[in-house]
């Protein structure tokens, strides 16, 4: 009986829409990752709404070389995304095509993404629409939201954002900002700063009242715009 009830409690939690966050802190336990938490938290408060974060400094995960096997005629019909690379990317790719929603989060580097953030934004080329395998389309319409911490108030939050929207737009992906509210701290997104501490000051960013607001909206507005489209029409225009 007990084992009965534990899977009839698996498959409600599995029923439930996935909202995948992704993280490109190449440091475990820092600012990012906190704000993920924070964001992710937010996230499950919704209904029907289930969340799982992958770290991408745990994965091996190749440079994409530009090969475009996955868009030639060869990778028609093949269940391989990457045809070039065996490696962690396709312990991602699942989850990728599961979810719902997606969050990718990167620390300001350069007033940019990480290495890691953009090797794998970068591995994601066989999920495009030109794509021959059974991953085209995998992300397009699914609901984005991107989350950033920089040193400083001003440095380069905005920016890296647009990098995170660049990438969705490009995935035909739904991009949403932080929410309604008047004063939600930035508009493009979660957007926090580890200031007055010094960057390498872990969990810096629970001081930052204005960058956890906004934090906590994208977080609230990924998943009530997954609500508001589970039970819409297929709103997809794959032709």
């Amino acid at each position: 009986m007990k084992h009965a009830n534990q899977e009839k409690d698996r498959e409600q939690a599995m029923s439930k829409k996935l909202i995948l966050g992704i993280s490109g802190s190449p440091r475990k336990g820092a600012n990012l990752d906190y704000l993920l938490d924070v964001a992710l938290k937010e996230a499950e408060q919704a209904e029907d709404i289930r969340t799982e974060i992958i770290h991408l400094r745990d994965y091996k995960i190749e440079s994409c070389n530009s090969c475009f096997a996955c868009c030639r005629d060869g990778a028609v019909g093949s269940d391989r995304a990457c045809l070039s690379f065996k490696d962690d990317m396709d312990l991602i790719y699942p989850k990728l095509a599961e979810c719902s929603g997606l969050i990718l989060g990167s620390p300001v580097f350069f007033g940019n993404v990480t290495a890691q953030m953009k090797t794998f934004m970068d591995r994601t080329e066989a999920l495009l629409r030109y794509s021959k395998s059974k991953w085209q389309y995998a992300l397009s319409n699914k609901v984005a939201g991107g989350l950033v911490v920089g040193g400083n108030r001003n440095a380069g939050q905005e920016f890296t954002l647009q990098a995170l929207h660049y990438f969705y737009f490009i995935h035909n992906m739904i991009v949403v900002g932080s929410g309604p509210d008047l004063t939600p701290g930035c508009y493009l997104g979660g957007a926090a700063t580890t200031f007055p501490e010094k960057g390498d000051v872990r969990n810096a960013v629970a001081k930052d009242e204005l960058g956890l607001k906004s934090t906590r909206m994208l977080g609230r507005r990924v998943a009530e715009v997954v609500n508001l489209l589970k039970d819409g029409k297929d709103i997809s225009n794959h032709e």
